[in-house]
């Protein structure tokens, strides 16, 4: 851990709250489905941030990109300001989420990934500070 003098300190600041640029990280353990009603009152109130006029941007894998879309249309999830981004077999979902995150055109990145190591956290959140946005990250236990 490395101490900073009031100085650094100050220099350092940033006038935005701290997590803004974070990344979160949810553990299922069951299926979108069975966690439901955790997550569509988690997404509903991300797509209608009233803060934060951007997109909330959900990045869904192929293999199951129909049945979540259908989820969300059933669970009312239609707001205006939601993207949803279905990366192909050839596309990695990781490098989808990292370039969702720097574009700055989201103020959240929803994505479903794998474990992350420390490398790719440290990844995400860079992409997350550039684009001015934060990240939540769902996989299975």
């Amino acid at each position: 851990m490395q101490l900073l003098s009031l100085a650094e300190k100050t220099q350092y600041a940033s006038p935005e709250p701290e997590n803004i640029h974070s990344i979160d990280e949810v553990i299922l353990s069951g299926s979108l489905f069975k966690s439901g009603k955790l997550l569509k009152s988690l997404l509903n109130d991300l797509a209608n941030d009233p803060q934060d006029q951007r997109w909330l941007t959900l990045i869904l894998s192929g293999e199951q990109a129909g049945s979540t879309i259908k989820w969300l249309k059933t669970n009312g999830l239609k707001s205006q300001r939601l993207q949803v981004l279905n990366h192909s077999a050839k596309a990695d979902p990781f490098k989808l989420t990292q370039k969702a995150l720097a574009s700055g055109t989201s103020h959240t990145v929803v994505s479903w990934v794998n474990e992350l190591t420390s490398r790719e956290l440290s990844e995400l959140e860079f992409a997350a500070r550039s684009g001015q946005c934060h990240a939540l990250a769902i996989r299975n236990r």
